[in-house]
């Protein structure tokens, strides 16, 4: 018997599925999927082809000529659309999507995310705690669960850093393409403005952490990184905007 159509609810936790799982691993063997399969009584098949469907929107694989527009329905074609308006609401929904389902089917659940501290952030609603949380998993996943800057892959040590940062853009705050994946010491580097990135997505160290007879990790964590191209994401690729908005106003 033919599987009726997917409903706005699976789509939007099939999408929030995507964004957590790295590109190369989207396939009916995956342990995830089959178990989000299971969840939503359809086969790992079809949700891999949906998440395929999905993955044939995002610009990263229009380039790549991703197979998928012949079977991406117009509901997975307005899911995107919304997403690109709205990340935020989009982000908010498609969590708390999955997460019903989660309980439903007993999918594995993550450890809660470290959230932003300071003024303005001292009661976060659920709808933030649901942006915050899809905006690690996604980029995390995103960059295959290393870091940008220096391709450290302890998962322990790596955080989702916003390139405008939480307090300054509300809009931004759930979308992927202001983010990176990046270790614990790059992390609070790139927040400092020590290091940035230039248009050509070659990292840019700044002059205050230039000094003669550095220490050894000194050396190879700053200054051997001068120049070096940053690792890409396998979707999601960051904004120029928002690089260019850290580059003037972060950037030192």
């Amino acid at each position: 018997m033919k599987n009726p159509n997917w409903t706005r609810e699976q789509t939007l936790a099939c999408f929030n599925l995507y964004c957590r799982i790295p590109f190369g691993k989207l396939h009916s063997r995956n342990p995830e999927i089959i178990a989000f399969a299971n969840a939503i009584g359809r086969t790992a098949s079809s949700v891999a082809m949906k998440l395929v469907n999905l993955a044939s929107f995002d610009p990263v694989h229009k380039q790549r000529n991703v197979r998928g527009f012949a079977n991406a329905s117009k509901l997975d074609r307005a899911l995107w659309a919304e997403f690109e308006a709205e990340p935020n609401q989009i982000a908010e929904q498609s969590e708390d999507a999955f997460n019903r389902l989660a309980i439903l089917g007993q999918l594995p659940e993550e450890q809660e995310p470290i959230l932003p501290e300071g003024p303005t952030e001292k009661q976060l609603t659920r709808p933030m705690r649901l942006v915050q949380s899809f905006f690690r998993k996604s980029v995390l996943a995103s960059y295959g669960y290393k870091c940008s800057f220096c391709a450290l892959e302890i998962r322990a040590l790596l955080n989702a850093s916003h390139i405008i940062p939480w307090n300054v853009s509300i809009e931004l705050r759930a979308d992927p393409r202001n983010g990176f994946c990046l270790c614990v010491l790059h992390d609070r580097a790139f927040d400092r403005g020590l290091m940035s990135v230039g248009a050509d997505h070659h990292l840019l160290i700044s002059s205050r952490v230039k000094k003669a007879n550095p220490a050894p990790l000194h050396r190879v964590a700053f200054l051997e990184l001068e120049g070096q191209r940053i690792n890409l994401p396998g979707r999601f690729l960051p904004d120029e905007e928002c690089l260019k908005y850290h580059r003037t106003s972060i950037f030192e």
